[in-house]
């Protein structure tokens, strides 16, 4: 038979598991792509049931080969059992792919990156914490608190809570074609849990994950900094004015700014009620404070502007892969990253650079700003307006 090239791989996989099975005469009974894709597809773009299936995967794929390697085994083992653990240890016995991916997952909980890990002696003790992945019996453990630490480590946003929830609905999700139960991961003990086959073997089948999870968590950091920087402007405005940065009044603010039209006359004509010291006068803007309160706001207002613009385009790119508005669930998304259709990783690629240098740049801006220094201009200036209208 000859496929045509406007099918997929998943497509072909999908197409060949369903002929099997209907050959067979299968009873539906395991999770599988034929009858579950659409449940899967759910699943996975549940944020918080994700990013634990996603990183047990990547725990049993990438970290240790689905454990078809028993040197990774062992040398896994030899390691984690030493009363003490040193750098050098891990040097000795692991190998260089597994310590990036395992400093990439957050498995050491003294090191936050591989940069940090290669410039520490090798006298330097590395601590796994109290509970750590262990295998027995063909089975890869992952204790729950280890692997929340693993996922909000890259998504601050997940919180304890959703996390437990989300354990608990993906031990048992409701077939949507029959009466069963689908185990999307396996509970081990007390607290460690496992990835089930079923789902392991359908992700394997769409090509690379951990690629696809690197790509988001990538996307997440510029975002978590955007946050950071805007959370740190709005400390800046709210010195000035708090009133300034509330939804309603940053829209006009915005409105303004985008027609170039002078913000505070824009205000007042939109019948915004601010505090009297901005009522600007021809005495205002000749006194050095009062220039120099009116210049910093301003600045302040045209940085918060162009912060919601890079938003924008933060937000645009997340729609690849998440949201209300996303252009593909994330069955695709993987899909789409691993073979690189329609360029899709160089576009994310060249607009996370631009984002990054225009953090970089508004970032240094910030630099030279202090809450100390803005919070004497603004007494000054108001310390000016008053001594003014005494005299």
């Amino acid at each position: 038979m000859i496929l045509s090239s406007n099918y997929s791989f998943s497509q072909i996989c999908l197409s060949s598991l369903k002929k099997n099975e209907w050959n067979l005469g299968m009873e539906h009974t395991n999770l599988s792509l034929e009858y579950d894709k659409s449940l899967i597809e759910r699943v996975l773009d549940d944020l918080d049931m994700r990013y634990i299936i996603m990183f047990l995967y990547i725990i049993r794929n990438d970290l240790f080969k689905d454990l078809k390697d028993q040197k990774i085994i062992e040398s896994y083992e030899r390691v984690i059992t030493l009363d003490e653990i040193f750098k050098n240890n891990i040097l000795n016995f692991w190998e260089e792919n597994f310590i990036e991916i395992a400093t990439d997952l957050g498995l050491f909980k003294n090191i936050r990156s591989i940069r940090e890990f290669n410039h520490k002696d090798g006298d330097f003790t590395i601590r796994l914490g109290e509970e750590t992945i262990t295998i027995e019996n063909d089975k890869i453990s992952v204790p729950d608190h280890t692997l929340f630490l693993m996922i909000n480590k890259k998504f601050k946003f997940l919180t304890k809570r959703n996390y437990n929830l989300a354990l608990i609905k993906l031990k048992g999700v409701k077939c949507q074609n029959s009466n069963n139960i689908h185990h999307f991961i396996s509970q081990i003990g007390e607290n460690d849990f496992a990835i089930s086959d079923d789902i392991y073997y359908i992700l394997d089948q769409f090509g690379n994950v951990y690629q696809a999870i690197k790509i988001e968590i990538t996307i997440e950091g510029v975002h978590q900094k955007y946050l950071d920087m805007k959370e740190k402007i709005n400390e800046y405005i709210d010195i000035f004015e708090p009133k300034l940065r509330s939804k309603s009044v940053l829209k006009k603010i915005f409105k303004a700014i985008k027609s170039e039209e002078n913000v505070f006359k824009y205000l007042r004509d939109e019948k915004i009620e601010l505090p009297d010291k901005f009522n600007f006068d021809e005495d205002t803007e000749r006194n050095e404070i009062g220039n120099d309160w009116y210049l910093r706001l301003i600045a302040l207002l045209n940085t918060r502007f162009k912060m919601e613009q890079l938003e924008e385009k933060i937000l645009e790119m997340k729609k690849y892969y998440s949201g209300k508005d996303k252009m593909f669930n994330y069955l695709e998304f993987i899909e789409k990253v691993s073979f690189n259709e329609d360029s899709i990783v160089n576009k994310i690629q060249n607009i996370l650079l631009k984002l990054r240098e225009d953090l970089i740049k508004i970032n240094k801006e910030l630099e030279v700003l202090t809450k100390k220094e803005l919070k004497l201009l603004n007494l000054d200036y108001e310390r000016y307006l008053i001594t003014r209208s005494d005299d």
